[in-house]
């Protein structure tokens, strides 16, 4: 058996010792479980609060030069920025997850620092016929490399529901799945912004990509059905549209290997070519 990584916990707000000890021990419980190449060391960060999760982010963002959004509305986020995997969890958002949510949460994000826990699985290149097509749509660099950002973490999110489900892990995939996959009313607003410019709109089908990969697997074994799933958490938009792009997110899922670089610029090509 693999050494289990050391696990450095760093706390900011008012975490309680029941968060921290559950937080714990699920990682400590999953790590053996999931393969023989694990990190040696973890760092995670707990915040009790969105806005001080959000702050973090900031800082940490502007200190490296990260100029990509979206996490700091995460319940919990992964990154190897400073060279070996962390986690930052929300407690708040977190604990208003029923146990077997959190447990499936907190697995995934377990995983990620197994399968994406160096910083060269957070630095894309964007391949030259990626960049002609963006070009030839008249795309804003700043706008193909949030796109760019989007088809990463769909594709880290699928890998790791893959690997979950071969550990047998299904049940709490299953909970956390439909715990995260609710619409909001800020996705409904980003839409009617976003549906009459090209390059919005792009954008905005793009974030919704990580939700329909991340589910995949799931549907592949029959735990849930990524149509029903698409219909209910994207019933906002024109059934034609959401069609298609369930209908792009099963043309890049069948295509994806074991290598994520490949599956990143894979899923980057079909998005510019089909949206």
């Amino acid at each position: 058996m693999a050494e289990l990584p050391t696990l450095g916990f760093h706390c900011y707000g008012q975490i309680t010792q029941d968060e921290l000890k559950e937080i714990r021990n699920t990682l400590e419980d999953c790590y053996p479980h999931l393969g023989r190449w694990l990190p040696e060391r973890v760092e995670i960060h707990l915040f009790d609060t969105p806005a001080r999760l959000a702050g973090f982010l900031e800082s940490e963002k502007a200190e490296l030069g990260i100029k990509t959004t979206g996490d700091e509305a995460f319940i919990c986020s992964h990154d190897a920025w400073r060279g070996f995997p962390r986690l930052l969890i929300c407690t708040e958002r977190l604990s208003a997850l029923s146990p077997l949510a959190r447990l499936g949460t907190l697995r995934h994000e377990a995983a990620h620092t197994v399968l994406h826990g160096a910083l060269a699985y957070y630095v894309f290149r964007i391949p030259a016929d990626c960049l002609e097509l963006a070009r030839a749509k008249g795309m804003e660099q700043a706008v193909l490399q949030q796109v760019l950002y989007y088809c990463a973490i769909a594709v880290k999110d699928f890998e790791v529901t893959r690997l979950l489900l071969r550990q047998d892990y299904r049940e709490c995939q299953v909970a956390s799945a439909q715990a995260l996959s609710l619409p909001g009313e800020d996705d409904k607003l980003a839409w009617l912004l976003a549906k009459y410019n090209r390059q919005a709109r792009l954008l905005f089908f793009a974030g919704q990509l990580k939700t329909l990969l991340l589910n995949w697997p799931l549907e592949v074994v029959d735990l849930l059905s990524l149509e029903e799933l698409a219909d209910s958490i994207l019933g906002y938009i024109e059934p034609a549209e959401r069609k298609a792009l369930l209908d792009l997110a099963v043309d890049i899922t069948g295509q994806l290997g074991e290598d994520t670089h490949g599956n990143v610029r894979l899923t980057l090509r079909q998005v510019l070519l089909e949206l």
